[in-house]
């Protein structure tokens, strides 16, 4: 477990399944994730079974974000890629009686103060819509430079969204 300012990152345990299906089955987030179906509770049951897979075998590793003991939230890597030493990474504060109150920005340093040497990162990257100005205002506090515009990279309903690439090296650590 990971602690810093009462603020902790654990692993995800069987008791947080009623966060992912509150959180993984709320269209408000789809297109930040690119969902595109509600996970049954058979299908979030199986994943946590598997979900203490190591990151190099499954790729993958979501964590839980915990404020006063209680989960508020999910961040994770994907896409992992060991050769070229980089990972996707996303964050969601679900809990919104805790959104805008700095713990996003918070979990997301102490996580990657932890990814960055026990995985080798060189970079994290993600994508975000233009419109999600909480997501782009905590990438960019977090020190995430951008790196480009991806044209209509993400559907959402029968229109395209552009999606900001940020990026974060190791040596911004």
């Amino acid at each position: 477990m990971l602690e810093q300012d009462g603020l902790k990152i654990r692993a995800l345990e069987p008791e947080d399944l009623s966060h992912l299906l509150k959180w993984e089955n709320d269209p408000a987030y789809w297109t930040f994730s690119q969902q595109r179906i509600p996970y049954s509770e058979y299908l979030l049951k199986e994943y946590l079974k598997e979900a203490g897979k190591d990151l190099f075998e499954a790729g993958q590793l979501r964590m839980v974000i915990c404020y006063e003991d209680q989960g508020i939230g999910l961040v994770d890597l994907f896409d992992f890629d060991p050769d070229h030493q980089r990972a996707g990474i996303g964050i969601l504060i679900g809990a919104a009686d805790y959104q805008g109150q700095g713990l996003a920005k918070k979990a997301l340093k102490l996580f990657l103060s932890y990814a960055f040497p026990n995985f080798n990162l060189q970079q994290v990257y993600a994508q975000v819509v233009p419109d999600n100005e909480a997501s782009i205002q905590l990438f960019r506090a977090c020190g995430f430079q951008e790196a480009g515009v991806l044209k209509n990279w993400f559907r959402q309903g029968d229109r395209f969204l552009d999606a900001i690439q940020f990026q974060f090296l190791k040596t911004d650590l």
